[in-house]
């Protein structure tokens, strides 16, 4: 009886993918939206009344039901990098020059697709199946998604042609059509909910939602840019690939086409800009990429974007408005800001009413002042900015803009900083940098203590509860109590993450303090050569700047703040306190340098290492570790059910080794 049940369920199954694929992928269905509906219902109802039968593909995910109690973090297998922007004709000649440098062909051929604006995910597929979603994140590390990933109806839940691979991803980019984004607006407005400023907004939020059928009452769709893994590393032309994912039940943009120069590219932007109002989702570019994928790693990538790509930006859209007032914002460094704060206005799709200013000398520079008209843009049809003053509609009454002659927050008198425009609060009892400094500090790149949001913060700050960062770890129930609005399971909360934060690794700590010009990826080159606090005290500023992608200001600036009495008292407390001031990993040794200059990939399953630990350890011998094998390939590292990688190697005369032979780097 199961058994007939069981291929009942896989017929409909079946069925309602085939029509899935007719409805949303090739827009010509077969059958009626109601007797869609009724297979959907007949597969549930012998779902609910048989569990154990239910496959991990059905297609009954996509409504949702499930709830992640929250959103593990997980690392991409392969970096989810950027792209770097172009902005104008030259621009896009430089990266088709650099190109045909790199490869020594002038002939080269070019993918041109829509930007979509929306969300990057990542997909895994496990012999066909859907197994995993993670978001873009930092391009390392994402957050799981899968349940929410699994209501998106223009994703296959299984790809047939795939089930005898491994392991296959996908990427792509969530969003929200217009139609749909206003629908859900309107339901917001007539339950009195905040509304959503713009549908990549509301589909980035849709992804992170706990409860999967929130996330498939928001109808998220997705369109496939990219495919990684054995199916992938047979086709050599990214538009083809693109064409073949198609015929595979994906979501693929129909604004693609191949080209080989800057004057095809720039008559493409007249044409899909013409168009670009008119089309159902948000776009904000065209993206360019070499179409034969076996140059990828001729070409090569720095450590934020691949090389062999760009994305061209679409002129900003501008739009006109009063300017009402100018506000300082303090930052956590002190630094003031000014920022513009106008009448309401509606641009590229959302409405906004305020732009930061940057520094000072901008307003003068632009003469900008209260109740003039200006022009505003949206930066990448992102970040809202004041473009430039219209001054024939100035009043002649108007003066000119003041600098600020006290903190809006202490009330002290603000520095001009030595070199820079910035003017600057050198209070370190300023409340709103103290804000802005635990918030940071708090931050999910950072230590990522949940539960420390801005109101909560300002709470702390106003009833002198934390007065630095140390005093985070010094937070107790008694003091929390204090606060408006909480409850036993909050404060246990709170301690428990703070508790938790202690293990962040020491590259996050020294990020986290808020040492000027020290950004996260900085923080891991400085931790990856100098692995203590110690260390880094005891290095000159000349060491510290040697540095492969240090300057001499970054390194100055840390030397500087490091000797600070305030930094080194705040270390020296956290050091009482448990968290990490050593790195786990050890730094690359004298001689450690012996695959400097190789080229190797690995592939395969391993029994005494994973792949990402053997990765790990080759780079640290100085190779540089790729996904691809070339002619350029020194070794290809070997484990079992290697794909079609070992195939491509001995066809190229690459050294195939095994996992033995990993033995010898590793230390004794």
């Amino acid at each position: 009886m199961s058994e007939q049940i069981r291929r009942q369920m896989d017929r409909l199954i079946e069925q309602i993918e085939y029509h899935r694929v007719r409805y949303y992928n090739e827009h010509n269905p077969e059958i009626s939206d109601a007797e869609y509906d009724a297979l959907e219902r007949e597969l549930k109802a012998l779902e609910a009344a048989n569990p154990k039968l239910v496959r991990p593909d059905s297609p009954s995910f996509r409504v949702g039901g499930g709830v992640a109690k929250d959103h593990p973090q997980k690392e991409h297998a392969t970096p989810m990098l950027s792209l770097e922007n172009s902005y104008n004709s030259a621009d896009l000649a430089d990266y088709f020059e650099r190109c045909v440098a790199e490869v020594g062909d002038e002939t080269l051929r070019y993918s041109a697709e829509l930007k979509i604006d929306g969300v990057s995910l990542s997909l895994v597929y496990l012999n066909g199946s859907l197994d995993s979603a993670v978001t873009r994140g930092d391009g390392r590390v994402g957050e799981e998604v899968t349940l929410n990933a699994k209501t998106i109806r223009d994703l296959p839940l299984r790809v047939a042609a795939w089930k005898d691979i491994d392991r296959m991803e996908v990427r792509g980019e969530v969003y929200i059509d217009r139609d749909d984004f206003a629908q859900i607006n309107e339901k917001r407005a007539a339950a009195g909910l905040p509304l959503f400023a713009n549908p990549r907004n509301s589909a980035a939020g849709s992804m992170r939602l706990l409860d999967s059928r929130e996330a498939a009452a928001r109808h998220l769709r997705i369109f496939v840019f990219q495919a990684l893994g054995p199916w992938a590393q047979t086709i050599n032309s990214h538009i083809e690939a693109l064409k073949q994912l198609k015929e595979l039940g994906f979501t693929t943009n129909p604004h693609n086409t191949v080209i080989q120069n800057l004057a095809e590219l720039e008559r493409l932007i007249e044409d899909w800009s013409a168009k670009r109002p008119g089309l159902a989702y948000d776009t904000d570019g065209i993206v360019l990429k070499v179409d034969d994928t076996s140059f990828y790693e001729t070409i090569g990538y720095t450590s934020k974007f691949p090389k062999w790509a760009t994305a061209y930006k679409f002129p900003a859209e501008q739009a006109t408005t009063q300017l009402k007032e100018i506000t300082i914002q303090v930052g956590r460094t002190g630094v003031l800001t000014p920022v513009a704060n106008f009448e309401p206005v509606a641009l590229a799709g959302t409405t906004v009413s305020r732009a930061t200013l940057h520094n000072f000398d901008e307003i003068q520079k632009k003469d900008i002042r209260v109740g003039d008209w200006v022009f505003i843009e949206k930066g990448g049809d992102i970040i809202p900015k004041v473009v430039k003053v219209i001054e024939s509609k100035r009043d002649r009454n108007s003066t000119a803009y003041a600098l600020p002659d006290q903190c809006p927050s202490c009330g002290s008198e603000p520095q001009r900083v030595p070199g820079q425009v910035a003017l600057r609060c050198e209070n370190l009892a300023c409340p709103a940098q103290l804000e802005r400094r635990i918030m940071h500090f708090a931050s999910r790149n950072a230590m990522d203590i949940q539960g420390l949001g801005k109101e909560r913060v300002q709470q702390m700050v106003e009833q002198k509860l934390v007065t630095d960062l140390v005093s985070i770890y010094q937070l107790d129930e008694e003091k929390l109590w204090q606060l408006e609005r909480v409850g036993t399971k909050w404060i246990k909360n709170l301690l428990g993450e703070i508790e938790k934060s202690k293990t962040r690794p020491f590259a996050r700590v020294l990020f986290a303090v808020g040492i000027p010009m020290i950004g996260e990826k900085v923080a891991e080159l400085f931790v990856q050569r100098f692995p203590s606090y110690e260390a880094l005290l005891a290095a000159e500023v000349e060491e510290l700047a040697d540095l492969h992608g240090i300057g001499e200001k970054v390194a100055a600036s840390l030397h500087e703040h490091l000797r600070l009495p305030s930094y080194q008292e705040t270390f020296r407390q956290f050091g009482s306190m448990g968290l990490q001031l050593v790195a786990e990993h050890k730094p690359p040794q004298e001689g450690d340098d012996a695959l400097k200059g190789k080229t190797i990939v690995v592939t395969g399953t391993f029994n005494e290492l994973s792949r990402k630990e053997i990765t790990d350890l080759l780079k640290q011998r100085g190779a540089k570790v790729t996904s691809s094998v070339t002619s350029k390939t020194d070794f290809l590292v070997c484990g079992e059910k290697p794909g079609s990688k070992l195939a491509k190697a001995q066809s190229l005369e690459v050294t195939v080794v095994g996992e033995e032979w990993i033995a010898q780097w590793q230390n004794p």
